[in-house]
C-alpha cells in the first residue's frame, strides 16, 4: 500500500480515539472536525500558526525514530487543562484573557497531551508495520515568528507530515491541534518540498568568490539589517505576509477589548493594509478632521506610530466611555466639542489601542517592541504639507485601515501607521539586486522642502497643479455631500446632489453651452484671506420650486409658479435662505480644509438669460476664467436641473489649468476633437475621437442626437463629402470657415444650448448653417433665423428629407 495513504488511514482512526479518550477524560464532549494533511517544512508550519503556542514534544521511539511535536495555541491549551481542573467558568475565562499558563494548568494540559501520545501510539501498533510509540516530552511556550527556522528547536529544520484536527469543546469552536509527524522517519517523500539552508560560513565573499576586504565589508554593511534597511536573503514577501496576521490578531484584539472597555459591541471591518506615503494618506485615506495619537516606539527598534481616527468619532468614544446620555452625546458629536474633558475620555480609548498593539508585537513579532501613547492633536488633512514633518515625517508608511462598527452601526475608518522601515518593509518589491545595491527612493523636486503655500497670485514654478486639484476636488465632494443633507433638512424632504462634474469654463462657455434658460445668480463675496466672489447659479425653476418648497406652497399653486416662471418676492426671500445655508456649507468646508482662510457670505440674487449675456462685459460676472462645480439635483425624488458652483480659477490656485488641459489635448489630438457616429460618452455625452487630419472638412455635424448624425453622414457620405461629427462642447472656432461648405446643428430638442452654438458659427461665417431637431413651431423658427440660421430640417428624418434639404443648401449654392 501507498505509504501516504496507509498514514492517513491510520490518522482517521487516530481522530475518532482521540476526541473519544479526551472527551471521557475532561468529562465533556470533544470533538475533532475534518482532519488537514499536508506536507511543510519547518518554516512553513511556523509561518502558518498565530500567536502564543505550547509546544509539547513528541519523540518516537522503537522501529521508527524521530522528532515530532504536538502545537497548540496557549488560550486552547489553558480551555482544555482548565476544564480538566475543574476551574469555573467565570475564572477559567479570565485566566484564558490573561493567558495565565500556570504550573497547575501546565500539569493538566500534559496530561492531555498523554492521552493525545497514546492514542497515536495506540492505532500506528495496531495498523503500521513497523513497531514504534510516541512519547511526550517537556512542554514549552513559543511564538511563531521568533522561531529560530534553522535550529534544532523546538523541531529540527526538516520535512514534516503537518496534520491539523480542528477542535470543539464542549459545543465551543477552538483552534486547531496539530501533530508534526518527521517526514523521513515514515519514508515519505515530495518532490516539491526542500529544507532551506542558509549559508553561515563566517568569511564573507564577494562576486567573484575572493574573500571580502574590510572596505567592501564595511560599504555592504550600510545595507544590511537594520531599523532601515534589510539583509539581501531577507524574505520581504513572507515576511508582509506575517505582518499582515499580526494586523489581524490586533484587530481581532482590539474590537473585544474596546467593546469591553465602552459596554457596547465593538467591531473592526474591513481591514485593509497598503503602502502610503504620507501625502496619500492624507489626502485619499483620511476623511474629514483626524484626532491623531502620536505612539512612540520603543524597545529593540525606537520610532513612531501613528493612530488616526475622525474627530466625530473620537468624540463619540470618549462620550460612550463617560457614558453621556444620548442626547448629549449626539450634540457634542454634531457640535464637534473636543474639550479636556473629551480628550481626556478619548485618551483612554488610544491607550487600549496602543495596549493591543504592544501585547501582540511583544508577544508575536521578531523584535520586541512597545507602544506608547504620548499626545493627541487634531488635523485637517487637506492642510498638511506634505513636505513637513508635521503632524508626521514625511516617510513612507504602511497602513493598517479599518471600519468602526459599533452595535451594528457602521462608523469612519481608523488607521494605523506605521513607519515601513520599522516593520522591515522598506525593500517590499524591490529586487534581489537593488536589495544589495541599497537602492532608495528616487527623489523629485517634489519631495524637496517648500515653503508655505503662496497666495493665488504668486504660485511657485514647481507648484503641482493636478495635485492641488486634486485636493480642491475633494472639498467640493465634502460640499456636495453636506449641502445635501443640510439643505435637506432645511426643506423637510429628500435631497440628493448628484454627478458632481469640476471643470475649467470660459464665461462664454458657461452660458452658451453649459446652462440653459432663465438663471438665478446668487453672490456670493469671498473674504478672509483671499478676497474675490464666487456665484451660485441655478435654474429659475428650481429655485421656485427650492424656495416655494421652504414656505410650503400648496402643490398646485407651486407648479403654477414654476410654470408662469413667477419668482415673487417671498419666493426669493425663501430661496435666499437656501443660498444663505449653502454658502455656510462651503464656509464651513473650506475653511477647515483649504489652505487659506476663506468666509463665502450670500449677497443680492439676480435673475438672468444666458443668451442675452455679454461675454465681453462685467455683468453678470468678469469675462475671465473659472472653475465650475455642477450637481444633478434631485428633489423629494423628482429630477430637476443642475446646480452650478462657479468659481474664479485663480481664486483656487488653479488658474493656468484650462491652458494645461488644452496642451494635452493638442498634443494628442493635432487637428481638433471629431465624434465617431453612434459613440455615446458617459452620461449621454458625444465620445470624442482624433481628427487624422488627411483631408479638409466639408461638413461639419454639431449635436447630441446621434441616431440623425448617422443619417446624415451616411448621405453626405455618400456624395462624396468629408464629414468631422462635434459634440455641444467641442470647439467649433478650430474649424471654421476653413474649407466647410456647411454647419448642420443636430438637437434632440430645441434648446439654447444649440442656439448658443449657432450663434458662434454665424458671427464667424457666413457658410449655410441648418438647424435639424423635432418640435419647431412658428416662434421657434423665428427665433432660429434670428440666430443666424438659414434652413431647418425637421427631424426625425427620412433619407428623401436629408437629401432634398443637401439639394437645397449645397448643390444649388454650388451651382
Amino acid at each position: 500500500m501507498d505509504p501516504i495513504k496507509r498514514i492517513d488511514k491510520i490518522l482517521e482512526a487516530i481522530q475518532i480515539r482521540v476526541q473519544d479518550e479526551v472527551a471521557s477524560l475532561l468529562g465533556v464532549d470533544f470533538l475533532l472536525e475534518d482532519i488537514e494533511k499536508q506536507p511543510a517544512t519547518k518554516e512553513e508550519v511556523f509561518d502558518s500558526l498565530v500567536g502564543k503556542q505550547i509546544c509539547a514534544k513528541m519523540e518516537l521511539v522503537g522501529e521508527v525514530e524521530g522528532d515530532g511535536a504536538l502545537l497548540m495555541g496557549i488560550k486552547d491549551a489553558i480551555r482544555l487543562g482548565g476544564t480538566l481542573i475543574m476551574l469555573p467558568a467565570s475564572e477559567l475565562d479570565e485566566v484564558i484573557s490573561r493567558e495565565e499558563y500556570s504550573e497547575e494548568i501546565e500539569d493538566s494540559y500534559g496530561e492531555i497531551a498523554n492521552i493525545i501520545a497514546g492514542s497515536f501510539t495506540k492505532d500506528f501498533e495496531e495498523m503500521y508495520p513497523k513497531s514504534f510509540r510516541f512519547v511526550r516530552k517537556e512542554q514549552e511556550k513559543l511564538v511563531p515568528v521568533k522561531v529560530d527556522i534553522q535550529s534544532d528547536e523546538p523541531v529540527k529544520n526538516e520535512i514534516f507530515y503537518q496534520v491539523a484536527f480542528p477542535m470543539i469543546l464542549d459545543g465551543t469552536p477552538m483552534g486547531k491541534m496539530v501533530m508534526l509527524m518527521p517526514a523521513a522517519s515514515f519514508g515519505l517523500h515530495w518532490e516539491d518540498k526542500e529544507v532551506s539552508v542558509v549559508d553561515t560560513d563566517p568569511v564573507e565573499q564577494n562576486s567573484a568568490g575572493e574573500q571580502k576586504n574590510d572596505e567592501e565589508i564595511e560599504t555592504e554593511s550600510e545595507t544590511k539589517e537594520s531599523a532601515e534597511t534589510l539583509k539581501p536573503n531577507f524574505n520581504v514577501e513572507k515576511h508582509k505576509k506575517r505582518i499582515d496576521r499580526l494586523l489581524t490578531v490586533c484587530q481581532e484584539k482590539m474590537s473585544s477589548e474596546l467593546g469591553a472597555l465602552l459596554g457596547v459591541e465593538i467591531t473592526l471591518s474591513d481591514l485593509d493594509n497598503s503602502f502610503v506615503s504620507k501625502e496619500d494618506f492624507f489626502f485619499d485615506h483620511a476623511s474629514g478632521k483626524q484626532v491623531l495619537a502620536d505612539m512612540d516606539v520603543v524597545g529593540e527598534l525606537e520610532d513612531r506610530s501613528f493612530f488616526s481616527i475622525s474627530l466625530k468619532d473620537a468624540i463619540y468614544l470618549g462620550g460612550l466611555l463617560i457614558m453621556l446620555p444620548p442626547s448629549e452625546l449626539e450634540s457634542v458629536v454634531s457640535e464637534e466639542e473636543f474639550g479636556e474633558e473629551a480628550q481626556d475620555a478619548y485618551g483612554e480609548v488610544a491607550n487600549i489601542v496602543s495596549g493591543v498593539y504592544t501585547s501582540v508585537f511583544e508577544e508575536q513579532y521578531t523584535k520586541n517592541l512597545r507602544f506608547i501613547r504620548k499626545g493627541l492633536q487634531q488635523v485637517v488633512p487637506m492642510k498638511v504639507d506634505p513636505q513637513s514633518d508635521e503632524p508626521v515625517p514625511d516617510v513612507p508608511y504602511y497602513l493598517s485601515s479599518m471600519t468602526l462598527n459599533i452595535e451594528g452601526k457602521s462608523y469612519g475608518k481608523v488607521h494605523m501607521l506605521f513607519p515601513v522601515d520599522m516593520l522591515q518593509l522598506s525593500t517590499f518589491g524591490q529586487t534581489q539586486d537593488q536589495v544589495v545595491e541599497g537602492v532608495k527612493p528616487e527623489i523629485t523636486p517634489e519631495n524637496e522642502n517648500r515653503e508655505a503655500s503662496p497666495a493665488p497670485q504668486e504660485k511657485k514654478a514647481d507648484f503641482n497643479i493636478e495635485r492641488h486639484r486634486k485636493r480642491v476636488d475633494k472639498l467640493l465632494g465634502l460640499c456636495q455631500e453636506k449641502m445635501a443633507d443640510e439643505v435637506g433638512a432645511l426643506l423637510g424632504v429628500d435631497v440628493q446632489l448628484l454627478d458632481q462634474e469640476n471643470r475649467i469654463v470660459s464665461k462664454e462657455d458657461f452660458f452658451f453651452e453649459e446652462v440653459s434658460g432663465k438663471q438665478v445668480i446668487a453672490d456670493m463675496e469671498v473674504v478672509g484671506e483671499i478676497e474675490d466672489k464666487s456665484y451660485l447659479v441655478i435654474s429659475q425653476k428650481d429655485a421656485i420650486r427650492i424656495g416655494g418648497t421652504l414656505i410650503m406652497l400648496p402643490e398646485n399653486e407651486l407648479q403654477s409658479s414654476i410654470e408662469d416662471g413667477d419668482f415673487s418676492e417671498d419666493i426669493e426671500d425663501s430661496y435666499g435662505e437656501i443660498a444663505n445655508i449653502i454658502s455656510g456649507v462651503y464656509t464651513a468646508v473650506f475653511e477647515e480644509g483649504y489652505t487659506r482662510q476663506i468666509r463665502f457670505i450670500k449677497q443680492e440674487l439676480r435673475q438672468v438669460l444666458p443668451m442675452k449675456v455679454d461675454p465681453e462685459s462685467e455683468e453678470p460676472f468678469p469675462d475671465q476664467e473659472y472653475y465650475v462645480s455642477s450637481m444633478k439635483l434631485v428633489l423629494a425624488g423628482n429630477e430637476a436641473g443642475k446646480v452650478h458652483m462657479v468659481f474664479p480659477s485663480t481664486m483656487l490656485q488653479l488658474d493656468g489649468l484650462g491652458a494645461k488641459e488644452q496642451e494635452k489635448e493638442t498634443g494628442t489630438e493635432p487637428s481638433g476633437p471629431s465624434v465617431s457616429p453612434g459613440s455615446g460618452g458617459k452620461n449621454g455625452r458625444v465620445a470624442v475621437a482624433a481628427d487624422d487630419g488627411r483631408r479638409p472638412v466639408d461638413i461639419l455635424l454639431i449635436g447630441d442626437d446621434m441616431a440623425e448624425i448617422e443619417k446624415l453622414q451616411n448621405v453626405l457620405s455618400k456624395r462624396g463629402f468629408e464629414i468631422r461629427i462635434l459634440s455641444f462642447k467641442d470647439e467649433v472656432h478650430n474649424y471654421i470657415p476653413g474649407e466647410l461648405k456647411a454647419v448642420y446643428l443636430v438637437m434632440q430638442e430645441i434648446n439654447e444650448q444649440g442656439f448658443g452654438v449657432a450663434i458662434k458659427v454665424s458671427s464667424s461665417c457666413s457658410l449655410p448653417l441648418i438647424a435639424a431637431a423635432p418640435g419647431w413651431t412658428k416662434t421657434k423658427v423665428i427665433k432660429a433665423v434670428k440666430y443666424g440660421i438659414r434652413d431647418i430640417l425637421l427631424t426625425p428624418a427620412t433619407t428623401e428629407d436629408i437629401e432634398e434639404n443637401i439639394s437645397n443648401n449645397l448643390l444649388k449654392m454650388a451651382a
